[in-house]
């Protein structure tokens, strides 16, 4: 009689290349999981860094809209002529307006909005506002000191000025205005102020178009769509 023969199964243990096959795919599945999740780092950076831009520009605009708004066309009592007390150029603009409460209280000073080079390890440039208290004797207009500058921004690459004429007679000759880079006539203020900034990298801020409230122009009412003078009163084509 024949005896059963029982066999014994014992557990079979992986071989080297299933071995490396799992240590492969493992590493594989690692390098995508790092990947998805430096991905959303990024992401979330880019969109923090966006977050943090946009509200540095809005807060700057609406500050700037303010504060050039409120500009006052003094003039040098003791110059011939009286010219006006203001300077636009296109890459600064320097002018006469009251201190708001925002920086301090009461008087009225010299302003000077332009881009400097930051000090430090690490220099920047940065968009400034400098300041300087009025002089009695004075005949022309200041060097404004760039110490003690109000930091607006930071990581911009340039700041382009330009000014809304709107000509010698905006009552009979409405359709005169232009925008002009600099502003060298010291006889009256310029009706708008048009500030475009770019930010390193080539980012740009949306266009600050500034209506001055005193310019000493003959009622004009500046028409954004038309880009010209309104004069109450006088029918627009």
């Amino acid at each position: 009689m024949m005896r059963a023969r029982h066999r014994i199964h014992v557990p079979r243990g992986f071989t080297l290349i299933e071995l490396l096959a799992a240590i492969t795919l493992l590493a594989l599945l690692a390098t995508i999981l790092m990947g998805t999740v430096r991905g959303a780092e990024r992401s979330v950076s880019a969109a923090t860094d966006l977050v943090e831009r946009t509200e540095q520009y809005a807060r700057t605009q609406n500050f700037l809209r303010e504060h050039i708004a409120g500009t006052l066309p003094l003039r040098w009592r003791k110059e011939p002529g009286q010219p006006l007390k203001f300077d636009g150029q296109s890459e600064r603009i320097t002018y006469l307006a009251p201190v708001t409460s925002q920086i301090a209280e009461g008087g009225v000073m010299w302003w000077q909005l332009a881009v400097a080079r930051s000090e430090g390890a690490v220099p920047r440039n940065q968009l400034v506002l400098r300041r300087a208290a009025q002089d009695p004797d004075e005949k022309a207009i200041p060097d404004v000191p760039t110490t003690d500058a109000i930091v607006l921004a930071d990581g911009i690459d340039a700041l382009k000025i330009a000014y809304f004429d709107v000509g010698p007679d905006p009552l009979t000759e409405p359709d005169a205005g232009n925008w002009v880079e600099s502003w060298s006539d010291n006889s009256r203020m310029p009706s708008m102020v048009s500030i475009r900034v770019t930010e390193q990298g080539g980012r740009e801020w949306p266009e600050l178009l500034v209506p001055l409230r005193l310019t000493q122009a003959l009622g004009c009412n500046f028409d954004f769509q038309k880009q010209r003078c309104i004069l109450p009163g006088v029918v627009t084509r």
